[in-house]
């Protein structure tokens, strides 16, 4: 501390102004871009964040109507009618998992076992969602084991219309 003292006292009393000032002038200079900066880029992010938001509010409030008419609508009536057996195997090779598909046994009026070799597991799992979602077609017993190949499975599943 007494080195720094000495060479203060050392200096002329301009050399000591233009320090002072110099030391002021990088003060202001950090707190512009340590404090002020980030605030203001954080308002803009806000800024932009807000607009999006009013826009997706605004798409959604007239989308509303559509959808409320939609979901009054029952669109259950938009299922397949054909047999599980038919409805398991168009739907299959629509969904690009029929090339995998070994057979379709029924077990019962509205039951069927599926059995698929070396199937992309990812295309599978869309397929039964969608069998799900829009046929109202239940998983039951599910085996599924590694295949040759990345991604690829060999599959006996159990298929259940009107739920489990």
């Amino acid at each position: 501390m007494s080195a720094l003292r000495s060479f203060w006292a050392g200096l002329s009393p301009r050399d000591r102004r233009m320090l002072i000032g110099g030391g002021i002038a990088l003060a202001i200079i950090l707190a512009w871009l340590m404090i002020w900066e980030p605030l203001r880029e954080a308002r803009d992010a806000a800024r932009i964040r807000v607009a999006a938001a009013s826009t997706d509010l605004a798409t959604m409030r007239a989308a509303a109507p559509q959808l409320r008419a939609l979901a009054g609508s029952g669109q259950e009536g938009s299922r397949d009618t054909r047999s599980l057996l038919a409805l398991v195997d168009a739907t299959a090779r629509a969904s690009g998992v029929g090339e995998a598909l070994l057979r379709v046994e029924p077990i019962s009026g509205d039951q069927v076992r599926v059995y698929f070799e070396g199937a992309g597991f990812d295309a599978l799992v869309v397929w039964l969602e969608e069998l799900e979602s829009r046929q109202g077609v239940s998983l039951g017993d599910v085996s599924i084991n590694r295949a040759a190949g990345v991604g690829r499975v060999d599959a006996r599943l159990s298929l259940q219309r009107g739920g489990g």
